[in-house]
């Protein structure tokens, strides 16, 4: 039973049998008449998986047990739950999978049911002439941590449902069981607050409470628990931009430098509000509400209203107001029901008051810290951002998957590390630290990149989480990834970016652009030189285009803020015709998304423009620059302008996300 050169993660223990079970083409999966309505949910995800994933029909039965037991050699799955399980099939997520003349999964909880449904799923080796086949044996298995989850952040750069329910998919496969979704921040609020209408401009993409409940549900009917983020009280911007009296002086504030007043009533009802929006919508036992980076609350030194609040709560510096603060939020989510998670710098060790130690922490940042809250008795999330941050701004595509690899949620990842370094640079939590898991995070990522970057790292990690030290060496674990996960992200539907339709658009000759007869672009080299603005030059391509990924590199003499590309709604020239949408410039347009820092541009630097829809994303050098929403989706001819005091480029290739492209 060859299962652990494809399995992943790689199960506690396996039995092989000789052999392999033929599937029939009408698969029956046999639930109980007694079995609770989850099951059969679990049993429906299994047929549509099998439909999608192997090609392979199958219909739910419910049948008693005496009744299946007379047809026992018919092929047929069968998920069993059991009140009195044994091994690792009596832990709530533990499961038991037997593979003969027929299947078994069994386990005492339908989660473990559902986990044991994925192996199988795995399992599944399609035929494309022939009959689909398992290998026969048994598999024992349980999960070593309970929580293994991924974050996504959908603030920076709007991803679409489509990407979330097909990440749900992927991270079920490997038995991922959290979500953490990060919908507010500085730059947007994608939350859709019927309480609070002001904090969704007109314009701006958001999930929509309706959309949001559907997504919930579709999680968890793949075993995912979405758990929501709302970032309080600093990472403010777009709260007080759209709420100003949220602010000790009423004002809006630039960039990082926005924090709520912790003085002022509406600040408290503000919260209480939206954490009861958020309650309705998501059951999750979790909220997290950030509480992470203030860079502004000094502010608070010279509020009366923050004065004030000093003085009531008996404390006399910032740092333990600050402290007062995450405990009255705490007391804000006890009192909906839910816990409360903080990115860990929320707190800071020694400062009394603290903060309960039943509030759950996220640890991201600051080894020493980190090291004295566990010692404390706080329960941590290990989130190291060396190497669990696989997209972000200093990380950029993430550590090698070596060093990925070599994390485990009781080595906690050093800041100092590079994203060059094969080898983790990490330090033991402590003994007695009540880690209940890991974490990955992909953040300020337009959504293809993202997932670029995400695979096969998350994969890493989803192993490292669930297998503990039964989990495979690195050989190991390339070698199973190398026979079986590319397939398998296919068959979730994780589009390969290097299978699509690519075209050249400059290599070295203008054949794929219009222009001029006598153009100033000059192209020597295999470089393409810009002539200064004030030529007025345009060059545009013949054909038009919608959804897509551009890439080239850009050399300039000064950095003018501009890239020199431009989406057109019509070609140059044409009567009557608008300009159409400009989306050219490396600095972000007005107030819109802007992430990393790519205002020094030296020598030739790599670009990455992707038009998906209405969003409009730019990387520079793997940071993203920034993200923009249009009010309809951008189609047209793709120009290059003279812009600033004249650049180059080179390498220019576009590769179709549509195939509606003309």
């Amino acid at each position: 039973m060859a299962v652990e050169t494809a399995l992943l993660p790689r199960p506690q223990h396996v039995q092989t049998a000789e052999g392999r079970l033929v599937l029939a083409k009408k698969l029956r999966v046999i639930v109980s008449p007694s079995a609770p309505a989850r099951v059969s949910e679990i049993a429906g995800v299994l047929c549509e998986e099998l439909k999608s994933r192997a090609g392979l029909s199958a219909q739910v039965e419910r049948v008693d047990r005496a009744r299946a037991d007379r047809t026992s050699n018919d092929g047929s799955i069968r998920l069993n739950l059991l009140e009195h399980a044994s091994g690792a099939a009596a832990k709530p997520e533990g499961y038991t999978l037997r593979v003969g003349q027929n299947i078994e999964v069994e386990a005492s909880d339908p989660r473990g049911l559902l986990w044991g449904v994925q192996t199988l799923l795995q399992m599944v080796k399609p035929d494309p002439v022939g009959a689909a086949t398992v290998a026969r044996g048994e598999i024992s298995d349980a999960p070593a941590h309970a929580w293994r989850a991924l974050m996504l952040d959908p603030v920076r750069s709007f991803l679409d449902l489509d990407f979330v329910r097909r990440t749900i998919r992927v991270m079920s496969a490997h038995k991922l069981n959290t979500l953490h979704l990060h919908l507010i921040d500085d730059h947007a609020w994608r939350f859709e607050s019927k309480e609070f209408p002001r904090c969704n401009p007109p314009g701006e993409p958001c999930y929509t409470q309706a959309e949001l409940k559907e997504l919930v549900a579709f999680a968890q009917r793949y075993g995912v628990e979405i758990i929501p983020e709302f970032d309080f009280p600093g990472h403010a911007h777009a709260a007080v931009a759209a709420y100003p009296e949220l602010d000790c002086e009423g004002k809006t504030r630039p960039m990082d430098r926005a924090i709520f007043c912790s003085g002022k009533p509406f600040t408290w009802e503000f919260i209480d509000r939206v954490v009861g929006e958020a309650a309705k919508i998501f059951p999750s036992r979790y909220i997290h509400l950030g509480g992470d980076e203030p860079f502004a609350v000094k502010r608070w030194e010279t509020c009366p209203n923050c004065q004030a609040r000093m003085k009531e709560k008996g404390v006399t510096t910032v740092p333990a107001l600050y402290h007062t603060f995450i405990a009255d939020m705490d007391v804000i989510v006890k009192r909906h029901g839910r816990q409360m998670i903080v990115w860990n710098d929320a707190l800071t060790p020694g400062v009394a008051p603290m903060p309960p130690t039943d509030i759950v922490l996220d640890a991201w940042v600051n080894y020493p810290k980190v090291k004295t809250l566990a010692e404390a008795g706080y329960t941590l999330i290990n989130s190291s951002n060396r190497p669990l941050y696989i997209s972000s701004y200093g990380q950029r595509q993430g550590f090698p998957l070596k060093a990925v690899w070599e994390w485990t949620p009781t080595r906690f990842g050093l800041r100092e590390a590079k994203v060059s370094d094969e080898n983790l640079k990490a330090e033991p939590l402590p003994e007695n630290a009540r880690v209940i898991g890991g974490q990955a995070c992909a953040w300020a990522t337009e959504q293809r990149l993202a997932e670029r970057r995400l695979y096969p790292r998350l994969l890493s990690v989803a192993e490292t989480l669930w297998s503990g030290e039964n989990r495979g060496d690195f050989a190991n674990l390339s070698a199973r990834l190398a026979a079986a996960y590319p397939a398998r992200l296919r068959r979730l539907g994780v589009p390969d970016d290097d299978a699509l339709p690519t075209e050249t658009l400059f290599e070295g000759d203008l054949g794929a652009w219009n222009g001029k007869a006598a153009t100033k672009f000059a192209a020597a080299g295999g470089v393409l030189q810009a002539p200064p603005a004030s030529t007025g030059e345009v060059l545009f391509t013949k054909k038009e285009y919608r959804n897509f990924i551009l890439e080239f590199e850009r050399r300039a003499p000064a950095n003018t803020g501009e890239t020199g590309f431009v989406i057109r709604s019509s070609a140059p020239g044409a009567s009557n015709a608008p300009e159409g949408f400009r989306v050219h410039s490396s600095a972000p347009p007005g107030m819109r998304i802007v992430a990393g820092d790519v205002s020094k541009l030296e020598g030739w630097n790599r670009f990455e423009l992707v038009a998906r829809d209405r969003i409009v994303s730019l990387t520079i050098n793997g940071y993203l620059a920034w993200s923009v929403t249009d009010p309809a989706p951008r189609s047209g001819h793709i120009a290059l302008m003279a812009e600033g005091e004249g650049f180059e480029v080179k390498n220019v290739k576009l590769r179709s996300l549509d195939l509606g492209s003309k």
